[in-house]
């Protein structure tokens, strides 16, 4: 029993190293695949469908700049969620900010951590979907290969490191390594089991920029989401104000 006990912690100590080195490994690579996302402002037009039957049509403005994320939505059709506008900003340090304009309430509502976990205007994406995660807050593994596709790629698991401050128990990624891109990501429900699935369907050169051009979610229960560029325009002359209330509200 006790030569066991030493086999056994033996091992352990042998496993660890390999453990840290694909937390490492599994951190560098998410961290990389976020780093090579196009950094140049974009002016974008954006079609969501569902297979409930919808659809909806918005605009799109994205900046980064000194580590400060920024993306404006706006509704254009239907005529029932027109207008509605979304400002999102989120800071590599320092406090993030998502704020909804409601034009029937002619107001602005402030998102707070449970509407961020909301579905986005009725899809099968959340309104936390839509931003870029903090790397910190999360821990990563590397747990195998997968070809989805024609695309062998790593596989990533990512574990909140505080669990009730996310919409997901988990998430695992498939990399492809070569396009530094997530053709597919799983999200868990807070039970531990599979909740929906996102593939990118269509990606292209745009601009000289690798652009995922049509994304789908899948639900465990079978419905999809789909989002679809339309139009989009690197380096797009802004307007000044965009990413400030007073735009949002005009």
């Amino acid at each position: 029993m006790k030569r066991w006990i030493r086999a056994a912690v033996g091992l352990a100590f042998v496993a660890m190293p390999l453990v840290a080195s694909a937390d490492e490994e599994g951190s560098a690579l998410v961290k990389k695949m976020f780093d090579a996302l196009p950094s140049k402002p974009f002016k974008a037009k954006v079609k969501m469908t569902s297979d409930r039957g919808w659809t909806r049509e918005l605009t799109m403005i994205r900046q980064n700049t000194d580590g400060v994320d920024k993306i404006y939505l706006e509704v254009t059709a239907p005529s029932d969620l027109k207008d509605t506008r979304f400002l999102l900003i989120d800071r590599v340090v320092g406090k993030d900010e998502q704020q909804m304009f409601v034009p029937q309430m002619k107001r602005v509502v402030l998102l707070n951590n449970e509407t961020r976990k909301q579905e986005f205007l009725g899809s099968d994406f959340l309104v936390t979907d839509l931003v870029r995660p903090d790397l910190d807050a999360f821990t990563y593994t590397i747990t195998g290969k997968e070809t989805v596709g024609s695309k062998p790629c790593t596989v990533v698991e990512a574990v909140p490191k505080n669990p009730a401050d996310e919409a997901y128990s988990k998430f695992q990624l498939c990399i492809d390594p070569d396009d530094v891109l997530a053709v597919r990501v799983v999200y868990f429900d807070p039970a531990g089991k599979p909740l929906k699935t996102m593939t990118l369907d269509k990606v292209e050169r745009i601009d000289g920029e690798l652009t995922p051009v049509i994304q789908r979610m899948v639900t465990q229960s079978g419905h999809s989401s789909q989002m679809e560029l339309l139009e989009m325009k690197y380096g797009a002359e802004l307007p000044g104000d965009v990413f400030s209330k007073t735009y949002l509200t005009r």
